[in-house]
């Protein structure tokens, strides 16, 4: 199983979940395919309840961090539509990871809104909390994190 769960730093969730973010994810068996798409708050949480219905190991092939569920379901609905002829149930598609990918990061850009990694999420929450509870940023040991302005 995935161990992100046991390295996120502690109060990742709270900050996730008052702050409004969403992931839009690809998991799949680790052998490869199909490929699941789905929206989640906690997206660890959300692979361990997959994984109880599933006798493969399933996997990550990426998520994406959004700045909220409205925009990561819209995505999803528009993968969901755009790729129904590769849908095998529900929502599990017989599809090459790297084109759900793709199509992801192009729906993305065609939103015209960000998104963030695991790691770029872990170091706003640190920022934040740090601010919060007045700690210093000195030491250099949490590197600016910008949100990038959407395009024009």
């Amino acid at each position: 199983m995935n161990r992100m769960a046991d390295t996120r730093p502690w109060g990742f969730r709270d900050y996730v979940r008052s702050h409004g973010f969403h992931t839009i994810y690809l998991a799949k068996p680790i052998r490869g395919r199909p490929i699941k798409v789905g929206v989640a708050e906690d997206p660890e949480r959300r692979l361990a309840n997959l994984q109880n219905g599933n006798f493969e190991e399933l996997c990550f092939h990426r998520f994406w961090w959004l700045p909220g569920q409205a925009i990561a379901r819209r995505i999803e609905s528009s993968f969901k539509r755009d790729f129904a002829r590769a849908n095998i149930r529900g929502e599990w598609f017989d599809l090459n990871p790297a084109e759900a990918v793709e199509y992801i990061e192009a729906a993305i850009v065609g939103l015209g809104t960000w998104n963030l990694t695991q790691s770029q999420m872990e170091l706003l929450q640190d920022r934040w909390a740090r601010k919060q509870y007045g700690m210093s940023d000195a030491g250099g040991s949490v590197p600016p994190v910008t949100i990038p302005e959407p395009p024009r």
